[in-house]
Parts: structure tokens; C-alpha cells; sequence
């Protein structure tokens, strides 16, 4: 996995065989985009108790709608507006590995 870096140094995505991943797309910063082959989704991370009124706001709107969440103990990755046939758990999984290698890169 290859970091993208914006003019901060600081990363914002990820690029990866046959796809990409950016941290966010919105002009709020709510939310992200995955493209894995010709398959593309939003997603964004959510916890009851820690996440702001804007992703609150974002989380009940989706909830409403076609979404996929994983959930680890409270921790939620909220996948939603996928096209493509690419499966949720395969995006998921991608995010999570993301996720993981840029934890690993900050500590």
C-alpha cells in the first residue's frame, strides 16, 4: 500500500493494486472514497459516543438508505452508496488493512 500525502505531509489515502482510498471527499470531511477495480463506495468511521454531530446527522441519514456497517466493539466502519459489484466485505476489509497500516505508520 502506497501513502498519499497532501502539501502538509500528512495522509489522506492510500493507493493499492487495483484500487484507491482517500480519508475525504465531502467539503464537510465526513466521509471517504474507496474504488477497488470498477467498484466505488463511500465510507466513514463511527462511534456512538465519540463521533461529531456532523457524523451523527451523516450516520442517521445513511441508516436509512442501502449501507453496510462492521462493527468492532462500538467502532464502526459505515460503507454506503456502493456501485459495483465488487462485495462489502471486500471493500471492509481494504478500509480495515488501511486503517491498520496507518496506525502502524504514526506509532
Amino acid at each position: 500500500m502506497e501513502m498519499i500525502m497532501n502539501e502538509h505531509d500528512m495522509v489522506v489515502g492510500a493507493m493499492f493494486d487495483g484500487g484507491t482510498i482517500q480519508d475525504y471527499v465531502d467539503e464537510n470531511n465526513t466521509y471517504g472514497l474507496i474504488r477497488i477495480e470498477d467498484t466505488i463506495a463511500n465510507w466513514f468511521l463511527y462511534n456512538k459516543d465519540d463521533s461529531t454531530p456532523e457524523i451523527h446527522k451523516l450516520f442517521k441519514k445513511v441508516s436509512k438508505g442501502d449501507h453496510y456497517i462492521k462493527d468492532e466493539f462500538g467502532e464502526m466502519i459505515v460503507l454506503f452508496d456502493k456501485k459495483g459489484d465488487v462485495d462489502y466485505k471486500i471493500l471492509v476489509d481494504k478500509i480495515d488493512s488501511y486503517l491498520d497500516y496507518e496506525l502502524g505508520n504514526m506509532l
